[in-house]
């Protein structure tokens, strides 16, 4: 299945113009409020430029929509040709479109471009005057973008995040430097039928990739649909490498230390090569995090020098992600008691294992991961912040990333005592194949046994999800809801609501 980012990016025809920022001069973006379009929006507007968007009718009272709203951006509810007028000098989409789309349509008529977010990043590497940096990879990057743009933070670095940090934006501007998350998973994207937009014309602007001053890999390996196995994965990796000035490498990462191999086999003359690792040799070496009860203590040795960093993330792998972030910072020349000041205000990355709140002793945390690394990790983490039982309410993201991770995704919450499949989030209107759902079902059996595995079923006579964890959960219990489907975004809320009165009903499972 192909994914619709390749469908909608691949060049149709040949075309040689200059790319130009003023082409996201008046941008118009479709799905907004979508992860990593916020970020795009609320940097765009931050730099005066004339910014329009639109949403579905779900989301016209969500957070984001009205933090777009106030930043001042024109949000339209509904999907629909009146909003992208003549005077658009581009429309931006996130990949999420599982149909014919009336405004992407419409821009081809008005021959107005249209650009995958992806290569809207891009055009902005062309304004001159401002130092890119970068951080890239198959996953794992949320994390590391958001505390690398809080050790930048001087006044004058903005940033494009998926993930913003606790009560920040996901987009600021700064006209010194700009930090990029270029992950592409910041959203479900699956395939779709081809539409006008597929076929328009291509011109070079429109598939120019970033050449970042440094950039951060954090990983590389398997992640379809936008990644169908590992090789391509590494080939991309090392595609942006090549593109950069100083490449930031943490070799705990197997797909990040071949990507180091390989240009260790073919150096790139123009390209500094750093690499990151818990072991001396390295440029910068990470001594083990030490978890301090709400918060990493992380020591980096660079230069012949130690230095100390605190930083509220849970789990070792979210600590070993703040490294290479701090390491980037370091490696693009920040002083290290700069960095440590920033971060001293830095209040963790949003949806990263993140407290909701705390019920009849049992504690809500939420989570982000799509993929089954970041999953299991996440999972692994949760499992060390309590000595009750740990319950992961799965939302799968989409049908494509599913079906080909299936088994993954189940082994991958081997670490649970109890886990509660939701539907898999997909913006598919309907699905002729088999659920996928049931293959991740059958792995998570074989992980943890049938008893610890339930599946919410649809139904008027059906319990929704927030009973049936009212029915799992016992005090002291972990709940750790995981997806960023719209089911996972409401369901922790939801969750906290129906809790409330369990001490007083005597509910739940001994």
């Amino acid at each position: 299945m192909e994914s619709m980012d390749a469908v909608s990016v691949r060049p149709r025809a040949k075309g040689r113009t200059k790319p130009t920022p003023d082409l996201l001069a008046k941008a118009h973006l479709v799905d907004v409020t979508a992860p990593g379009m916020e970020g795009l929006a609320l940097w765009l507007v931050s730099r005066g430029l004339d910014v329009t968007g639109s949403i579905g009718a779900a989301d016209q009272d969500s957070v984001t929509a009205a933090r777009l709203r106030e930043a001042g951006v024109n949000v339209a509810v509904g999907f629909d040709t009146r909003n992208v007028q003549e005077d658009r000098t581009c429309v931006v989409w996130s990949g999420v479109v599982a149909a014919a789309h009336p405004e992407l349509d419409h821009a081809q008529e008005l021959k107005v471009p249209v650009l995958a977010r992806a290569h809207a990043l891009a055009v902005l590497t062309a304004e001159p005057g401002r130092q890119l940096v970068a951080v890239s990879g198959s996953h794992d990057t949320a994390t590391a973008a958001a505390v690398l743009a809080a050790a930048l933070d001087d006044g004058r670095t903005g940033w494009i995040l998926n993930a913003p940090a606790q009560g920040g934006p996901p987009g600021h501007g700064g006209d010194r430097r700009l930090v990029v998350d270029l992950c592409p998973d910041t959203t479900t994207h699956e395939a779709a039928p081809l539409g006008p937009w597929s076929y328009r014309s291509g011109t070079a602007h429109q598939y120019r990739r970033p050449r970042p001053a440094v950039t951060l890999i954090t990983s590389a390996t398997r992640n379809a649909p936008h990644f169908e196995d590992t090789i391509e994965a590494l080939n991309d990796a090392t595609y942006l490498a090549r593109s950069s000035g100083t490449v930031v490498l943490p070799l705990w990462d197997k797909g990040a230390k071949i990507v180091h191999e390989r240009l260790t086999d073919r150096p790139e003359p123009n390209v500094a090569m750093v690499t990151v690792g818990l072991a001396e040799d390295c440029d910068v070496w990470v001594l083990t995090p030490q978890w301090l009860g709400g918060e990493h203590l992380l020591t980096l040795h660079y230069q012949g020098t130690r230095h100390q960093f605190v930083v509220p993330v849970v789990g070792r792998h979210h600590a070993l992600a703040a490294c290479a972030a701090i390491a980037t910072a370091l490696v693009a020349g920040e002083d290290p008691q700069a960095v440590a000041d920033r971060l001293a205000t830095f209040r963790g990355v949003e949806r990263s294992l993140a407290v909701l709140g705390t019920l009849d002793g049992i504690t809500v945390r939420n989570s982000r991961a799509r993929h089954p690394r970041e999953i299991s990790q996440d999972v692994t983490a949760a499992r060390m912040l309590t000595e009750r039982d740990v319950l992961v309410v799965l939302e799968p993201d989409g049908i494509a990333r599913t079906s080909a991770h299936a088994d993954e995704l189940g082994a991958a919450l081997a670490d649970a005592d109890y886990v509660l499949l939701l539907p898999v989030s997909t913006p598919l209107a309907g699905h002729d194949g088999p659920d996928p759902l049931d293959a991740v079902e059958r792995a998570a059996v074989r992980a943890l046994g049938p008893g610890a595995v339930h599946r919410v079923r649809s139904g008027p006579c059906e319990p929704g999800p927030e009973q049936r964890v009212f029915e799992m959960a016992a005090k002291d219990d972990l709940v750790l809801v995981v997806g960023t489907g719209p089911h996972t975004e409401r369901l922790g809320p939801r969750l906290l609501e129906r809790l409330a009165p369990a001490d007083a009903l005597g509910v739940g499972r001994p």
